[in-house]
């Protein structure tokens, strides 16, 4: 059916995740669209999840269920890992139209039958355009790829910074991502055509640069009983990556060489658990004077952890005021350069040295922190004896690779000017406006 002369742009758009939705839906997101003359209709977990609607339903947007586990249940695994192999070993040999050509006649044909659940409600929604909030999210590859093979215009959010690296779950028509080194790498690792892709900026940062967010030390220290007099040391952990890893050794041993080397000061420790560790598991430092706890804390069931804004106000006011961040692998190591904040990042755990060094180079020095090795943009703390030395030395220098930290805001981090769930709103509405024209011209 042709779309009625004058009617608002239709949006699908699918978040699978909490803190997608806290970092796009929390911004603003749906108000933008709506004031740029589009209706949106929201796929999520969340929409069984009564708080998590009415947080955001206003006049032009509706939500329906899905579930993010089923977007794990691949009906060709096999056919599907062959492809993404073929396609890993053409980008690397510089065939990036041929990658491109391999997905269009198998890759998304075999995809798009993991979106046949949801074909029903793609086809009652005739979407102008759909748009996957997180391409390598667990529902935007079999969707994206359906509507695809609908004809529907897509649009797909590169949603963090690491992602690049990674293998693409859906190749939509147009992506979004943070910055030049992101959609770099979308080019040299996905095969991927730069003129599909635009440089918007990192909306989960978009809160750190309202005014009205921005503390005083004083008042986060009144916040979290901190002594605004003393350094303040952040330590973001990495998160519980797996069953039985342990996450706490790199810790303690930063800790223990705290205590023996007694800086001046003395230093307190913000423990900044990542949502995916288990506080528990540091229950050996609740009680110590110097060591204050911090987390997000807010849930949506289906969804994970679901930020709210004012708890990204105080993430960021955190790394804003801290005098060192000390993280082996959170996304605060980039986050950090934003307010030239010193980093540095352990890359050992000493209760589980092999796993984790083997880790670390398989996993982060070659993919997630790939960037940042390669252009020596934050202090690589190899061993437990290198912490405390490194940081004294950012306690006493503050410059101290401020250089590095330049090059992560210029090519990691993106424009940052808080506006960046604007451009994405913009990028879904033009995308809609393009899947309106391509339509009214096949009819």
């Amino acid at each position: 059916m042709k779309p009625e002369v004058g009617s608002r742009l239709r949006l699908l758009i699918e978040i699978a995740d909490g803190r997608v939705a806290g970092a796009t839906l929390e911004n603003g997101f749906l108000d933008r669209c709506l004031e740029l003359g589009a209706e949106v209709h929201v796929l999520s977990p969340g929409a069984c999840f009564e708080p998590f609607v009415e947080r955001y339903r206003v006049s032009g947007t509706r939500f329906s269920y899905v579930s993010a586990d089923s977007g794990y249940a691949a009906r060709f695994p096999r056919l599907i890992s062959y492809e993404a192999r073929l396609g890993r070993w053409l980008c690397r040999h510089g065939l990036g139209r041929v990658r491109r050509g391999l997905w269009q006649s198998l890759g998304e044909r075999v995809t798009a039958a993991d979106g046949a659940p949801w074909s029903r409600i793609v086809d009652e929604t005739r979407p102008d355009c759909f748009v996957s909030m997180d391409l390598n999210g667990p529902l935007g590859g079999g969707l994206l790829a359906m509507c695809r093979r609908k004809g529907i215009a897509t649009v797909g959010n590169v949603f963090s910074w690491d992602h690049p690296y990674y293998q693409q779950r859906s190749r939509p028509d147009h992506l979004t991502c943070w910055s030049p080194a992101m959609r770099g790498g979308l080019v040299e690792m996905g095969g991927f055509s730069p003129r599909q892709i635009e440089v918007i900026g990192a909306p989960v940062f978009d809160p750190y640069f309202d005014p009205a967010g921005a503390w005083t030390r004083e008042d986060l220290c009144g916040r979290l009983g901190l002594d605004p007099a003393r350094p303040i040391l952040l330590y973001a952990t990495l998160g519980q990556i797996r069953m039985f890893w342990d996450e706490t050794g790199t810790f303690r041993a930063f800790m223990a060489a705290l205590d023996r080397e007694k800086l001046p000061g003395p230093p307190q420790v913000v423990l900044r658990l990542h949502p995916r560790s288990i506080d528990h598991y540091f229950d050996d430092f609740r009680f110590r004077d110097d060591v204050v706890f911090s987390r997000y804390t807010r849930y949506c069931p289906g969804m994970r952890w679901w930020p709210s804004r004012d708890e990204v106000v105080l993430a960021g006011n955190l790394l804003r005021h801290a005098d060192v961040c000390i993280s082996p692998g959170s996304t605060f190591t980039v986050e950090a350069a934003i307010f030239d904040t010193p980093t540095i990042v352990p890359t050992f755990n000493p209760l589980i040295p092999e796993e984790y060094g083997r880790m670390f180079h398989e996993d982060w020095l070659r993919k997630h922190f790939r960037f940042l090795v390669q252009e020596d943009t934050v202090c690589l703390a190899r061993a437990a004896e290198d912490l405390v030395p490194a940081v004294r030395r950012a306690l006493s220098d503050r410059s101290w690779l401020a250089e590095g930290r330049r090059k992560i805001r210029e090519n990691v981090l993106g424009p940052l000017d808080g506006k960046a769930t604007q451009r994405l709103a913009s990028a879904a509405v033009e995308g809609a406006r393009r899947g309106r024209a391509r339509r009214s011209e096949r009819h």
